[in-house]
């Protein structure tokens, strides 16, 4: 007889706002014995938890991965919260390359992404656009080199800036030392969703002079010539 597998819900909970969170994400967090997120996450869905819950850091990211693994292998219903939508810079990533997910069965309840909430803000058919996230310090020389290429084949860009790695003054720098145009179209969404979200419309070069926080997302519009 095939045993059966635990099972680990990881529930996007969207792009900050209360209003952004789903049905779904509010159910399955509701029937969870343990929930485990960040902070802002939990605070976000602290009405719908009647589980015991965990804060997720950057620190204890793996020890909360392996608690909620031991977790559900007890048979105990777990959500995972993830910001925004787990398969985008989430941690459904993270929960895959651990070498864990193997003893586990995985369910994603999606969530809002910050990608589709900007692309909403900016009235973007983003079907075409090339996607990229730096989050988690993840530059590589590769990833780099493809958003210049994206965007001198004549394809918009959106992405997630690293606030540390990889921030829009230093993607900006290095997109105009690979050829790009100063007056490349550029826009900076903040704090997406939320009552200080703010959208700024500027330039490759004015970027450059510019700092932005680190919940943002940047679209750049590849400067297609007439």
């Amino acid at each position: 007889m095939q045993q059966t597998l635990a099972k680990l819900n990881i529930v996007g909970v969207g792009p900050g706002s209360p209003d952004y969170v789903t049905p779904a994400a509010r159910k399955t967090v509701q029937q969870a014995e343990v929930v485990i997120g960040a902070q802002r996450s939990l605070n976000l869905l602290k009405d719908n938890i009647r589980g015991e819950t965990m804060v997720l850091t950057a620190k204890t990211l793996n020890i909360a991965l392996r608690f909620a693994i031991q977790s559900a292998e007890k048979g105990k219903n777990v959500a995972l919260l993830s910001t925004g939508d787990p398969g985008f810079s989430g941690l459904l990533h993270t929960v895959l390359t651990s070498n864990l997910e193997k003893d586990v069965e995985v369910n994603v309840v999606p969530g809002i992404s910050s990608i589709q909430a900007c692309a909403a803000r900016l009235s973007i058919s983003w079907d075409d656009v090339c996607l990229f996230t730096f989050h988690k310090g993840n530059v590589s020389v590769e990833k780099k080199s493809r958003l210049a290429l994206c965007l001198k084949s004549g394809k918009d860009a959106m992405l997630l800036p690293d606030s540390r790695a990889f921030q829009p003054s230093e993607i900006v720098c290095f997109l105009l030392k690979s050829g790009l145009d100063k007056e490349t179209p550029v826009f900076i969404c903040e704090n997406l969703t939320l009552d200080n979200e703010k959208v700024t419309s500027t330039s490759l070069e004015q970027v450059s002079q510019q700092s932005f926080g680190s919940l943002c997302v940047m679209v750049i519009k590849a400067n297609r010539k007439v």
